[in-house]
């Protein structure tokens, strides 16, 4: 089940990135009520330099929402939580040239 999210989460950073990009970052800090979240999206180019960029529909908000809070639920559902606590946020790196995803969870 949690696969099928990761790749969900890496088709929509595919789907949006710069036509430049090397690495598609976001960074997502979901509410209590997971009713929202608060995302930042960068990218590494050719020269290695981050650089902020914002995706051309707010769907891809809504989408990736729907992922992170169907992850949150994953793990609670799982045992999978860090001290017994869920995580608030999550810096999402995706390496287009591997296609690999590595996701740094907080849990402030």
């Amino acid at each position: 089940m949690d696969n099928k999210i990761y790749e969900g989460i890496g088709a929509v950073l595919v789907a949006i990135s710069p036509a430049d990009a090397e690495v598609v970052m976001v960074e997502a800090e979901i509410s209590p009520g997971e009713d929202h979240c608060n995302l930042l999206f960068d990218y590494l180019g050719p020269s290695g330099k981050k650089q902020w960029f914002l995706p051309s529909s707010a769907k891809v908000d809504n989408d990736l929402l729907d992922l992170f809070v169907r992850l949150r639920n994953f793990f609670e559902s799982n045992g999978l939580y860090a001290g017994g606590r869920p995580w608030k946020s999550c810096i999402v790196e995706l390496c287009l040239r591997s296609m690999k995803i590595k996701i740094d969870f907080k849990y402030e």
